[in-house]
């Protein structure tokens, strides 16, 4: 069996693509899996140091640009569908699956017009604009989160959750007197106005601080500016660009700050820890704030928004939390309520009875 698997972009694209094709290739190890991305996502760099067999596209996402670039992007993914199909036939994929993001979308438009069995993998509670276009052609759309169904045809749609690459151990065990650790995570590639916030809540909260280990994912951009903080204010936090290993950075923390990306929430969820998200405020369809809601509704998080006040209304969220454990603890059962520990191997069997009968 041949599978090709595209997406990407951001990690919240790439990184469920990628936890899908392992999946398939432990169950099926003598599997062909293609990765597909562009040149201009994240995958770029981290498809190469992979081992994985992969495809770059030079593309880039329309929304949000300026004409020129809108002008750009659409030669360019033109130019991509031309490349996708003649991949597609080269290849000889028995299945395609779409993992969103403006990475997917010629694969997508590929597996269309030649007629190759397609899958979408919808993370968010909000469709994507690649998925939205494309669901009609698709054999099976796998959604992240129950608050997508309504958007998808009830035929095709099925809640498998997202698929992470990381084994989850949720344990609300905690030693006696050690130190509260807290994690703040800005996503893949960071968040500047979080990043921010979050020292600034931290200087707020003052001698308090004294009792928590932080540590605090930066993404590369901000990680001098955000160590540079910590040091202005007197406090040793432990400053990372990037967590390889997101599980057990969770497995240590007791409370989490972050940015409310699909795959963040997933990754809560799966861990059990209870939550402050600071949704992502400049989405034209406020998908982080949707994403945030799944577990807000559950009792396992607390929403607060971007605004010129999140130092202090972090702050404030923060020592209310740290000084009731026992509530702490709750939030994180609640959350765990929405986790999905299963969902590449749901996907990888839709796929797999798909493809099969596509071949019978």
């Amino acid at each position: 069996m041949k599978v090709i698997i595209a997406g990407g972009g951001t990690g919240g694209h790439l990184f469920p693509a990628v936890a899908l094709g392992e999946e398939m290739m432990r169950e099926r190890p003598d599997i062909e899996v293609l990765f597909v991305g562009t040149s201009a996502g994240l995958e770029a760099k981290w498809l190469p140091k992979s081992g994985y067999r992969y495809e770059l596209f030079e593309m880039h996402g329309i929304r949000g640009h300026n004409v020129l670039e809108r002008a750009r992007a659409s030669v360019e993914f033109v130019r991509a569908i031309g490349l996708a199909t003649s991949l597609v036939r080269r290849f000889r994929p028995s299945i395609i699956v779409s993992a969103g993001g403006y990475a997917s979308a010629s694969m997508a438009a590929a597996a269309v017009l030649t007629r190759t069995p397609l899958v979408l993998m919808e993370q968010n509670t909000r469709p994507g604009l690649v998925n939205r276009m494309t669901a009609r052609f698709a054999k099976k759309i796998c959604v992240g989160f129950s608050d997508s169904v309504p958007y998808f045809s009830s035929a095709k749609v099925e809640v498998t959750g997202n698929p992470t690459r990381f084994q989850y151990r949720p344990d609300r065990s905690r030693q006696e007197g050690r130190q509260l650790q807290i994690l703040v995570l800005g996503g893949s590639s960071g968040a500047h106005r979080l990043n921010i916030g979050a020292v600034g809540a931290f200087k707020i909260c003052g001698k308090s601080v004294i009792n928590w280990h932080v540590v605090h994912q930066t993404g590369e951009a901000d990680e001098e500016l955000v160590r540079s903080a910590y040091r202005e204010i007197g406090f040793a936090a432990e400053v990372v660009p990037f967590i390889d290993d997101i599980a057990a950075a969770l497995h240590r923390a007791d409370l989490v700050i972050a940015r409310s990306g699909a795959m963040t929430v997933t990754d809560i969820a799966l861990g059990a820890r209870a939550a402050i998200f600071v949704p992502y405020p400049f989405h034209k369809d406020q998908q982080q704030v949707h994403n945030a809601r799944v577990l807000e509704k559950r009792g396992g998080a607390i929403i607060v928004r971007d605004d010129d006040q999140l130092a202090s209304n972090l702050a404030r969220e923060i020592e209310g939390l740290v000084r009731n454990p026992a509530r702490l603890d709750e939030m994180g059962e609640r959350a765990h309520q929405e986790a999905h520990p299963d969902a590449a191997r749901h996907i990888a069997k839709i796929c797999f009875e798909i493809a099969e009968k596509a071949a019978a």
